[in-house]
């Protein structure tokens, strides 16, 4: 893909659960990265709604410095159901010649098939796999690793970062630790990381790597990674369609049911105005609900844009850069939850006067 005399462009892999800081780790490093350089982000999405690639945008929009490229793949796991999309959307970024690419798979996806790809015969030649790196939680660790797809990453990645580990106990950390250095090969580093704030040089802590990143091999792409054929034709193609809403199309859905996790997903119209306060509570209030692994939103509401981030009992609410539309992702624990259907309805309950006459006066 790349003439023999051009330099390897440096590519990380930033991976780890649901929830953990990936998003927020990313940001910090597209906010410090070096004066003149142009960096790429390829970032993947479980659910169809598409908020990472949306909040991360808000970092480059006018009177923040430019040179970063973003793309999205939505629609299920880089790995499996959205492979070929990513290959398209990674051949597409790395012919612009980033200075660095960050790829952020799901939490819901194993590396080895993201690792597959940057070692293909066309691509292997033009990238620099360096540090791939894992965030975990000390608080949720011992049950994230039960899982199939974290405990790939795990084994993937060259530094393990214990992300949240502020608002562990001592005991968790103790115990993060102690697990953490039994892991084989040992990691090239293990440490905290606070708000996402990554010491750059972590990034190039591997570099010219002389064989391929560890992965798990033939396991992955097979029954062991939970998704049928049958879920990942259903919801790979229209994953990659742009959604617009307008004044007359306010409100559109997207959701996806599988066996393993399934997503509820609302696009709506930026002219629609919601209640803070409401739309606040009844968040709070399905975050609580079972089965919901995670809940991420933007919303323009009566107190200007604000994102929202429910996670493992913990809510992260925040000022907004985002002004495109407003969304919202739920994404629950195996097959869809009962409390899905009702969620639509539960928008417009949180609209401002006006803004629910004309929500509710049009069909979805």
């Amino acid at each position: 893909m790349a003439a023999k005399d051009k330099p390897l462009i440096p590519v990380n892999v930033i991976s780890g659960p649901l929830g953990v800081g990936k998003t927020t780790m990313i940001n910090h490093l597209l906010a410090n990265r070096p004066q003149g350089e142009r960096w790429a982000v390829l970032v993947n999405e479980y659910g169809l709604v598409g908020l990472d690639a949306a909040l991360m945008e808000a970092k480059t929009e006018p009177g923040h410095p430019p040179g970063v490229e973003i793309r999205e793949v939505a629609g299920g796991c880089i790995c499996c159901s959205a492979g070929l999309m990513f290959q398209v959307s990674l051949v597409l970024l790395l012919q612009r010649r980033p200075d660095r690419l960050l790829i952020e798979p799901t939490g819901l996806a194993a590396l080895s098939g993201v690792l597959d790809t940057l070692d293909r015969p066309g691509i292997r030649e033009a990238v620099d796999v360096r540090s791939i790196i894992c965030l975990l939680n000390p608080s949720t660790f011992t049950e994230d690793i039960r899982r199939e797809q974290v405990a790939d990453q795990v084994e993937a990645a060259d530094v393990l970062l214990a992300s949240k580990s502020d608002l562990a106990t001592e005991h968790t950390r103790a115990q993060f630790s102690e697990w953490s250095k039994g892991l084989f090969p040992p990691k090239h580093f293990v440490g905290p990381v606070k708000e996402g704030r990554i010491a750059p040089g972590l990034l190039d802590l591997v570099t010219g790597r002389k064989s391929s990143a560890p992965r798990r091999g033939d396991r992955h792409g097979t029954d062991h990674h939970d998704h049928t054929h049958e879920e990942q034709d259903a919801r790979s193609e229209p994953a990659q369609s742009p959604v617009t809403c307008d004044e007359s199309h306010p409100m559109v859905e997207l959701s996806h049911p599988s066996s393993v996790a399934s997503t509820a997903g609302w696009i709506c119209w930026a002219g629609l105005e919601f209640d803070a306060k409401l739309i606040s509570e009844w968040l709070d209030e399905l975050a609580s609900s079972v089965g919901v692994l995670r809940i991420k939103a933007v919303f323009h509401t009566n107190e200007g844009w604000w994102s929202f981030n429910f996670v493992e009992g913990t809510e992260d609410l925040r000022p907004s850069g985002y002004r495109r539309d407003s969304r919202l992702e739920i994404i629950f624990d195996g097959p869809p939850s009962p409390i899905a259907k009702g969620i639509g309805a539960g928008l417009r309950a949180c609209l401002r006067p006006g803004s629910e006459e004309t929500a509710s006066s049009c069909s979805l």
